[in-house]
C-alpha cells in the first residue's frame, strides 16, 4: 500500500511539474507576442513620423561650410534617362516581335480554320515552329555576345534561318570580339562566317 501510495504521489509532482512548465512557456511565448507587437508598433509608427515629418528632407552631411543633402541627384541617380542607343534597341525589339505575332496569328488562323486542307495546315505548323527556334536562337545570340562584354546587342535572323544580322552597341570592335560573335552566331545557326553580318550601331 505505501509503493502505491508513493507512486501516485510522484505521477502527481510530475504532472504538477509538467502543467508548471506549460504556464511558464505560455508565458513567456505571451510576453515575446507582445514584445514583438510592441516593437512593430513603434516601428510603424517611426516610419510614419519619418515619412510625414520635414526630417526625411532634412537629412544632411556638412562638410566644412557646405551643406550636402543627400538624395540629391548629384548623388544619388535613381532615375537616368534610357539612352538614345537602349531607346533604339528596344523599340527594334518591340518591331521585330510585332512583325513575329503577326505572322504566328495568321498562321495560327490556318491551323483552326476548317476550311483550309491538311497540307496547308502542315505548312503552316512547320513555319511556326521554324519562327519558334528562330526566336530561341536570336535570343541566344543576343544574351552570348552581350556575355562577350557588347552593352547591347540585336540579332536578326532572315526567313531561311541560313543568314543573320548582329547589330551591336559599341563603338569599337577588337578582331576578337568579332571572331566571337561570329562563331557564337555560327554555332546557333550552323552556318559560315560569311552569313554572319556585324552592325555597328555608333
Amino acid at each position: 500500500m505505501s509503493k502505491n501510495k508513493n507512486s501516485k504521489e510522484k505521477k502527481e509532482k510530475i504532472v504538477l511539474t509538467d502543467s508548471d512548465l506549460q504556464k511558464k512557456k505560455s508565458r513567456k511565448t505571451r510576453i515575446a507576442i507582445s514584445c514583438f507587437v510592441l516593437l512593430l508598433g513603434v516601428g510603424v509608427m517611426g516610419n510614419w513620423y519619418w515619412e510625414n515629418s520635414d526630417l526625411s528632407n532634412k537629412v544632411s552631411t556638412i562638410s566644412g561650410a557646405k551643406e550636402k543633402i543627400l538624395g540629391e541627384a548629384t548623388y544619388v541617380d535613381a532615375t537616368t534617362e534610357p539612352s538614345t542607343e537602349s531607346e533604339y534597341f528596344s523599340s527594334a525589339r518591340v518591331d521585330r516581335q510585332k512583325a513575329r505575332d503577326e505572322s504566328l496569328e495568321k498562321l495560327q488562323k490556318i491551323i483552326d480554320s476548317s476550311s483550309e486542307g491538311d497540307a496547308a495546315k502542315k505548312e503552316a505548323t512547320e513555319k511556326i515552329a521554324k519562327i519558334s527556334d528562330m526566336i530561341n536562337s536570336e535570343n541566344k545570340i543576343e544574351t552570348l555576345v552581350t556575355a562577350k562584354g557588347v552593352k547591347n546587342c540585336l540579332a536578326v535572323i532572315n526567313e531561311n534561318s541560313n543568314k543573320v544580322d548582329i547589330i551591336v552597341d559599341a563603338e569599337e570592335l577588337s578582331d576578337t570580339v568579332i571572331l566571337q560573335i561570329k562563331e557564337i552566331a555560327t554555332g546557333q545557326l550552323g552556318c559560315t562566317y560569311e552569313d554572319v553580318t556585324i552592325i555597328q550601331s555608333k
